[in-house]
């Protein structure tokens, strides 16, 4: 922990006698949402002086404070630490809410890193949503924000990178802010800890230098940053953040040239028709699926990574169907003159509305994934295609197939009939006569609209 001894150089900067509490009191203060404000709280120290801070302004102000806890379950004292965040709740008589992540679900190539911080937002909009709460506070200060871009620089990273962290930002619906980003260091929530003699955890893998950010905190503790370093740093910051924005902005106003309706009912995120990456330099290139990524939610891939995205959408013959796969279960893939990206579902589960797997459990039927071969015919007296054909004619990109499960009753496929009780094959069948975009249907099934199960013969 760091020498608690000495006061804060934000406060000495400022040229005034005003104390860290005062002053970090002041932050909070003015920086409370109208009605509620949720914490998300560790047990560390930074976290627990942000959740006393902002309870002592809300009551004031009566603004409403919850807190937000998330276990991730990587630690054997992660226990303690939950009930630490718990004890001071009930003592305070704060609302308390925890989600507890499930460690089974991290895969390689993901580090745990990026697993942890992934998650740990989407519990956090998750609680946020369960309570009626608009904006969650985060406890990152201006220490953090260094130290992020000092990792983002050592990377090569551009723009995006080296903005490091915002001070607000909306993710699944909620705002998050980091109240203490600007001008509140390390030691200014020490020494307001200590002042308030306030008790915290101590997570031991902080201590473990083999992570990258643990390894550059230990080096700034033995060589602490001037402050000329640490002014010119931060300037970095604000030029990368402004440099960011403009290329924001230009990559949304491209990318909307090319935007065209996806189907979210079977797994799509986006469409992009007509992507010409030829027509962009190397540099715009990477910044345009950089923006697009990072508007569906996906982590950044290496650079590595992303040249080999900008290879295969590039070089991939017209009729190449390929399918580029992102470390967190996303899939990217050229298909019918468009990028398609998609959420990629684990073997065994299916994209299916819960109506329909009611019936299906309604109706004793079975579900299959294709086996490849099946052939189809949209009635008795019409001759049988293939389910492939359907598929293209659908729309439906390869990559998504085997997340879209056939319905069998013994060894017949199962027609379904939607809410205009016409049959999916009517639908299919007025979309190959017409070629007209209809909705995104499987043959013989609606995963979404479905109504009735009826038994077809193929």
């Amino acid at each position: 922990m760091a020498d608690l001894k000495h006061p804060p150089a934000t406060t000495q900067q400022r040229g005034d006698c005003e104390s860290s509490t005062a002053f970090l009191l002041r932050l909070a203060c003015a920086q409370l949402p109208a009605s509620s404000v949720a914490i998300a709280v560790s047990g560390g120290v930074d976290s627990m002086a942000l959740l006393h801070a902002a309870l002592t302004a809300a009551r004031e102000a009566s603004v409403n404070v919850c807190v937000f806890h998330v276990h991730h379950g990587l630690q054997n004292m992660a226990d303690d630490w939950s009930a630490h965040v718990r004890g001071f709740c009930r003592a305070h008589s704060l609302t308390f809410d925890e989600r507890r992540l499930d460690a089974c679900t991290h895969a390689a190539p993901q580090s745990i890193e990026d697993w942890a911080r992934r998650g740990r937002y989407g519990a956090l909009a998750e609680m946020a949503a369960a309570h009626g709460v608009g904006e969650v506070w985060l406890a990152q200060h201006e220490d953090d924000q260094i130290e992020t871009y000092l990792l983002q620089s050592a990377r090569g990273a551009g723009a995006r990178g080296l903005s490091a962290m915002p001070q607000v930002f909306e993710k699944h619906g909620v705002v998050f802010r980091r109240p203490w980003l600007v001008a509140v260091r390390r030691a200014a929530t020490e020494a307001y800890a200590t002042a308030q003699a306030l008790s915290f955890c101590h997570d031991p893998s902080n201590d473990d230098v083999r992570f990258a950010r643990n390894a550059l905190r230990a080096t700034l503790r033995a060589e602490p940053l001037g402050e000329a370093q640490r002014t010119d740093i931060l300037s970095k910051v604000t030029a990368a953040q402004q440099q960011h924005a403009l290329e924001s902005t230009w990559a949304s106003e491209q990318l909307s040239h090319h935007r065209m309706p996806h189907r979210d009912d079977i797994g799509e995120l986006s469409r992009l028709a007509d992507l010409n990456l030829a027509a962009y330099d190397a540099e715009q290139q990477a910044l345009l699926l950089r923006a697009w990524l990072a508007e569906l939610g996906m982590a950044m891939p290496s650079r590595s990574a992303l040249t080999e995205l900008i290879k295969q959408l590039s070089s991939a013959r017209a009729d190449q169907h390929m399918c580029w796969r992102h470390p967190d279960g996303f899939g990217i893939a050229r298909f019918q003159g468009c990028v398609v990206a998609a959420r990629l579902l684990p073997i065994g589960e299916w994209f299916m509305s819960g109506e329909l797997r009611d019936k299906v459990a309604q109706h004793g039927y079975e579900l299959r994934a294709r086996a490849g071969g099946e052939r189809v015919r949209l009635s008795a007296t019409r001759p049988s295609f293939s389910l492939k054909d359907a598929y293209q004619e659908c729309g439906i990109p390869p990559m998504l197939r085997p997340q879209l499960p056939l319905i069998y009753d013994g060894e017949r496929l199962v027609q379904l009939e939607i809410e205009d009780q016409m049959p999916a094959s009517t639908l299919i069948m007025a979309h190959l006569a017409n070629n007209e975009p209809t909705r995104p249907t499987q043959l013989f099934m609606d995963y979404c609209r479905s109504i009735e199960l009826t038994p077809a013969l193929v």
